[in-house]
């Protein structure tokens, strides 16, 4: 195990390049401090956030929307003094209106692991397996198992957050009638914080489907601010999406998003 751990420590060492440490801005107010790290996918704190994501036009005939609620918490694991485990379970539940017809759809839980080093700079990269559950029918989504890798790499220097998160998925199974595993995820972001604890963020969501050979693209642009409540900072998010690519079954136009995070200080 130690051997194991030291290797994907070295690996990690490599993938980043060379990794200093930076004193932060001291005119950044501890809540902004928070914000930030917040923004950061790869932060080793236990991060709780749920989000909203409205959309319309959905389907060949643009006639459905959709309310997504979705739960993406970021757990940490101490593995040694190098080596860390991020876990990030993916829970997402959607409401789809076709008037006057109401389905809830539970879509599959998915897994991203990411093994990181522990250490304190501008740099937060890892990489790690990855679980996509099948669903339990057709209309849920995938009924293939996804299996693949999930990586992501963020650069953090003073106010700002810069980097991508991604899984790509491989589907195992037959049982092609909720669509298909295989798919690759990729989800760049730009952030910044200011010193008195607003936080701007403009990120996407490119989702290419190997099998069906069709890409989307969700534009999400948010703003907000992080507070301290009763010891415990939260941090809200809203604003606008647009679908920049789209294919039939999926939303187009314009939607919203909202979001609310809180942290476990580490």
């Amino acid at each position: 195990m130690k051997n194991i751990r030291s290797f994907l420590f070295l690996l990690l060492l490599c993938i980043s390049g060379t990794l200093n440490a930076q004193e932060k801005s001291s005119k950044m107010s501890e809540a902004a401090r928070e914000g930030q790290k917040m923004q950061n996918k790869l932060y080793p704190q236990t991060q709780l956030p749920f989000s909203y994501n409205y959309s319309q036009k959905i389907g060949s005939n643009n006639g459905s929307q959709q309310s997504e609620f979705a739960f993406q918490p970021i757990v940490p694991i101490k593995l040694g003094t190098d080596l860390q485990l991020l876990l990030n379970p993916m829970l997402t539940f959607n409401r789809n209106i076709n008037y006057p017809q109401a389905i809830n759809q539970l879509q599959p839980v998915q897994l991203a692991t990411f093994f990181a080093p522990r250490f304190a700079g501008d740099w937060y990269i890892g990489i790690g397996p990855y679980y996509q559950a099948p669903a339990s029918n057709n209309l849920n989504g995938s009924r293939q198992t996804g299996v693949g890798v999930s990586a992501g790499a963020f650069y953090t220097p003073d106010n700002w957050v810069l980097g991508v998160a991604m899984y790509n998925s491989w589907g195992i199974g037959s049982d092609m009638s909720g669509g298909s595993a295989n798919i690759l995820n990729v989800q760049p972001t730009v952030s910044y914080t200011t010193n008195d604890e607003w936080s701007y963020n403009l990120s996407s969501q490119v989702t290419f489907d190997y099998s069906a050979r069709n890409t989307t693209n969700q534009l999400t642009l948010s703003g907000g601010k992080t507070i301290k409540v009763m010891g415990q900072h939260w941090q809200f998010q809203v604003g606008p999406t647009y679908m920049v690519s789209a294919i039939p079954s999926s939303a187009k136009g314009w939607g919203a998003f909202f979001g609310l995070t809180t942290s476990i200080s580490d």
